[in-house]
């Protein structure tokens, strides 16, 4: 059972407080995906964790940017597969499982 309100998600029996509020959850196989942000958006918002609430990976650890900007948006496109959109205008495709960096695309 996942369950997200304000700045809490419930993973099984797990409750885990965040920094900023929950946005958007979505679930994979093993893992879940976490979009968080409150009025501004800040660097490194999108966290992953397994059902047993472990947190896994920011970010930030899959896309390796020096200066990291906010996150405005996720989607799940496959199975393994999360598209993360950022506030500058750029699509990054991430494999949840493999932590890689797939695709870089501007939008703009």
């Amino acid at each position: 059972m996942i369950k997200a309100v304000g700045k809490k998600i419930v993973i099984e029996k797990n409750e885990i407080e965040l920094a900023f509020s929950i946005r958007k959850v979505l679930e994979f196989e093993d893992v879940i995906v976490v979009l968080m942000y409150d009025e501004t958006v800040t660097p490194n918002n999108v966290v992953a964790f397994d059902y047993e609430g472990e947190q896994l990976w920011i970010i930030n650890d899959i896309l390796k940017i020096k200066k990291p900007t906010g996150n405005i948006d996720i989607e799940k496109t496959l199975e393994n597969k999360l598209n993360v959109f950022s506030v500058l205008g750029i699509v990054y495709c991430v494999d949840v499982d493999k932590k890689e960096l797939i695709t870089k695309n501007n939008l703009r």
